[in-house]
This record gives structure tokens, C-alpha cells and sequence, in this order.
């Protein structure tokens, strides 16, 4: 019990905090940001990405990854009446406020090497851990302050960062997968997981997408629907967590209630964001919604980094 009266007392801090300072955070003077690509290696892999910056006179900066969805790329996505996609306009807004990211290719996706058919959850965490090793070498950066995002698949995968490596300060989830085995049964077809389970372990197994087309990957993907739990492993993090749920998500789903095992379980200081959107966050369509997630975003990390 006092434990959780403690927890109700640091969230409403933070709230408090978010709504004094969001208004004079963003309405601070930009920085001038620049871009590089730049490279790590994960496994003997190599894994392309881009490190957006601030340009500060002195001094070090915070880092948050930005880690994309199942079937994506660092730079999917791309918003309405926009010619950016949806990380390269938060790395953007990022650096303006002086919070630099890497968004990158998990192997086998994009223009890391590797093959996507050999993908699995563990897979992509070991490219996550590799990238705090990459950016904690970097010379501007401060290696005490790093954040994730992570959208859909690429949440999980921040889920089971967070709990697993201790460098990470501060989480964003956005709809991310709570419960794997729900979500791509779902999304691959249950008849894709039956055939899965009865496979080899390199036979390739070709599934559907709800969203169209298909998809091959091997049997060792669908085990780890059952072996990969993200809510567990949220219990071992006890730093920030932002949670986004798309009321309307139509690929993790019941909402807000997927979204909410994450805060359910989790012993720190959290907040759940809900918005009456899909999945992405409507961004196809229309451009306020997504804007709004990653203001919402940067306020946290201005915030809690």
C-alpha cells in the first residue's frame, strides 16, 4: 500500500511538472540540427541508421532510439501532407529541443544486412543493446540519458530493453504489442501459428498480413510469441514510462486496455496516454493526431531524461 501511494504521489509530480513547463519547453529557441548516417554491428551484422543531433556550443546531450514496427524501417511511414516520415519529423522536433536520436534498421529490415525472414524478437533486442553500446561510445552524447520509443513491434522490443539493460532512463510506449501470441495470431493468421508449431525449426513459414499481402519468416519467430513477454519484462524497470494508445487500433487491441497491462505492472512513475486514433496514429489521413504523440513525447523526455 505504501508503495503505491508512493508511486500515485511521483506521478502526479511529473504531471504537475509536464503542465508548468510543456508551454516554455516548446516555445524555447531551436538548436540547429544536423544528420548523419552511421553504422554499428550486432552479431557480426551490420546495422545502418541515422544520428540526428543538436548542435550545442558546449556540453552533452540526451539521446532517445527510435525503434520501428514489424515490416518496417526507420523511415516508414510517411505523414500526411508531408514528404518526412513519422521519425524523421520526431528526430526533427527532437534536436530542435535539444534531444538528439538514432533511428536505425533493425537486421533484416531496411538497409541492415541480414534477412528478414530470420527476424525473432531476441533478434531485434540484441540490435537494441548494440545501439546503447554504439551511442554510449559517441563523443557529444550523454550516455546517463538515454530514452526509447517504440512503436508496435518496435515497443515490445523497447519493453524488453528497458527490463533487460539498465542504461535506459526513460521509456515511450507507442501501441505497443502487450501480449504477442494475441497480436500476431491476429495479424499472421492462426492458421500461420498452427503451422508454425508443427514446422522445423528453418522451415520457412509464409503467412498473410491483415493489412494485405504476406510475409515469410522461420518457426523461430512464432516460438517466441510464446517465450517473449514484454509486460513481465516491464517489471524489472522502474524508471519513466509513457504509454500512447490508440483508442481505434485495429493491430494490438482491445485499447486502452493492451496498453494498460504496461502501467498495470509497472512499479515506477508512469502515464497513459489515450487518443481516439488507430494504430498509427491516423497519420495517413490527417496530420494533428500524430503531432500531438510526439509532442506529448517530447514533453516526457524533456521532462524525465
Amino acid at each position: 500500500m505504501k508503495g503505491h501511494f508512493l508511486k500515485e504521489i511521483l506521478i502526479l509530480s511529473v504531471f504537475i511538472l509536464l503542465a508548468v513547463s510543456s508551454h516554455a519547453a516548446l516555445s524555447e529557441s531551436e538548436y540547429i540540427v544536423s544528420e548523419t548516417a552511421v553504422h554499428f554491428y550486432s552479431e557480426g551484422l551490420r546495422i545502418n541508421g541515422v544520428l540526428t543531433i543538436p548542435e550545442l556550443q558546449e556540453g552533452y546531450v540526451p539521446i532517445v532510439l527510435l525503434l520501428h514496427g514489424f515490416l518496417g524501417h526507420m523511415n516508414d511511414l510517411i505523414v500526411y501532407d508531408s514528404e518526412e516520415s513519422l521519425f524523421e519529423i520526431t528526430a526533427t522536433a527532437f534536436a530542435e529541443k535539444g534531444i538528439a536520436t538514432l533511428r536505425f534498421d533493425f537486421r533484416g529490415s531496411g538497409i541492415s544486412e541480414g534477412e528478414w525472414k530470420d527476424t525473432t524478437f531476441n533478434k531485434q533486442i540484441l540490435d537494441a543493446v548494440s545501439s546503447i553500446d554504439f551511442i554510449s561510445s559517441l563523443d557529444s552524447v550523454d550516455s546517463r540519458r538515454i530514452g526509447v520509443v517504440g512503436l508496435s513491434q518496435g515497443g515490445l522490443v523497447a519493453a524488453c530493453l528497458a527490463g533487460r539493460d539498465s542504461r535506459v532512463r526513460s521509456v515511450a510506449l507507442w501501441s505497443a504489442v502487450a501480449i504477442p501470441i494475441h497480436s500476431y495470431s491476429a495479424l499472421l493468421g492462426v492458421d500461420s501459428v498452427e503451422r508454425a508449431m508443427i514446422a522445423s525449426p528453418l522451415e520457412e513459414i509464409e503467412a498473410n498480413i491483415s493489412w494485405g499481402g504476406f510475409t515469410v519468416l522461420r518457426r523461430e519467430f512464432f516460438d517466441e510469441l510464446f517465450s517473449v513477454n514484454p509486460v513481465a519484462e516491464i517489471v524489472s524497470y522502474e524508471g519513466p514510462l509513457l504509454v500512447v494508445s490508440g483508442l481505434k487500433d485495429d493491430i494490438v487491441f482491445p485499447q486502452p486496455e493492451a496498453s494498460r497491462l504496461f502501467t498495470r505492472f509497472h512499479k515506477g512513475v508512469d502515464r497513459l496516454l489515450e487518443q481516439d486514433s488507430g494504430h498509427i496514429f491516423d497519420l495517413f489521413d490527417r496530420r494533428d493526431k500524430v503531432m500531438e504523440i510526439i509532442e506529448a513525447t517530447l514533453e516526457w523526455f524533456l521532462i524525465t531524461l
